[in-house]
């Protein structure tokens, strides 16, 4: 696989990629509010850096130059990325879902609201995210600032 294909799927957050003596660090801008499950990234393997925008904090994942750690390491990157996405994604239906709710409990008399149930039918797919851990029950590294 090409380099560019490795990195295209999150080019957009990628800071810089630097060589530092038998590693590779790659520098990466994240929102603030994400975060990075420990089930995908052990506490070695990041260290936090000073990003100019408040909304964004900097990563640097350090991997040893070699050809499985590198691929590893992006995709790594990427399952965070993945992870953070659909978690925002489920926030917003949130609260779109709440806000029809509150306009149909405006709407309807009780007889009908007592009516009211979800149904959700159940998938035989096994789940997008590659994650041991489900999202809101998993534990986030600290960055150490330097």
């Amino acid at each position: 696989m090409s380099f560019y294909k490795e990195l295209e799927p999150f080019v957009e957050y990628v800071h810089s990629i630097r060589k530092l003596e038998t590693y590779l660090s790659f520098d990466i801008k994240f929102p603030t509010k994400w975060s990075i499950p420990k089930s995908i990234v052990e506490e070695g393997q990041v260290v936090g850096f000073e990003a100019e925008d408040q909304n964004l904090k900097g990563i640097s994942f350090v991997t040893p130059i070699d050809e499985k750690q590198i691929s590893g390491t992006l995709t790594k990157i990427a399952k965070i990325i993945k992870l953070n996405k659909e978690r925002e994604l489920k926030e917003r239906l949130f609260k779109q879902t709440i806000e029809q709710l509150k306009q149909t409990f405006e709407k309807n008399d009780l007889d009908k609201l007592q009516n009211l149930y979800f149904d959700f039918e159940e998938e035989i797919e096994e789940p997008n995210l590659d994650i041991d851990e489900p999202a809101e029950e998993s534990e986030s590294i600290e960055l150490a600032e330097e």
